[in-house]
């Protein structure tokens, strides 16, 4: 299961790629524009947001490492917001690895305010992606708002 894991993620980067070079060469500056539609929010935040979900459930919690999440004011090109993707890459390549033979054993652990969860790595594996792709979406919709009418970044593309 786990090599579909790996392709399933190899269709995702590309995906973001999609998005990337678009926001690159369309969008430049905008990126840091905030957008009155999404409470004034970036896409850049929402960038940098997706990939903090990678950190806090496959490494803070999954891994038990506690390193802190980045700030979205640090990533203010589509350069910077690359190379916080490349690290993206590698954090779910070891997440892959390590849970390659545990996909469905249960991990517990305690987030902020001591909720304690417990999620398969499977399920936090569906969880980032799809979270991944819900902000994608976002980010898209104020590409659009902004002027910017964006590519099909879908799987699937036309």
């Amino acid at each position: 299961m786990i090599s579909i894991l790996q392709q399933q993620y190899k269709l995702i980067q590309g995906s973001r790629e999609v998005a990337l070079n678009f926001i690159e060469t369309e969008v430049g500056e905008a990126l840091n524009a905030p957008v009155d539609a999404f409470e004034k929010s970036t896409m850049r935040y929402l960038l940098v947001h997706v990939s903090n979900c990678y950190l806090q459930w496959m490494y803070n919690f999954a891994m038990d490492n506690k390193l802190e999440l980045f700030n979205d004011e640090e990533f203010r090109t589509v350069a910077g917001i690359r190379s916080l993707y490349a690290d993206t890459d590698d954090l779910v390549k070891n997440f892959l690895e390590r849970f390659a033979d545990k996909l469905d054993e249960p991990i517990t652990s305690t987030l902020s305010r001591n909720r304690t969860i417990t999620a398969t790595p499977l399920e936090l594996f569906t969880h980032v992606t799809t979270h991944e792709f819900h902000h994608k979406g976002q980010v898209m919709t104020m590409c659009r708002l902004l002027g910017y009418p964006p590519p099909d970044t879908d799987i699937i593309r036309t």
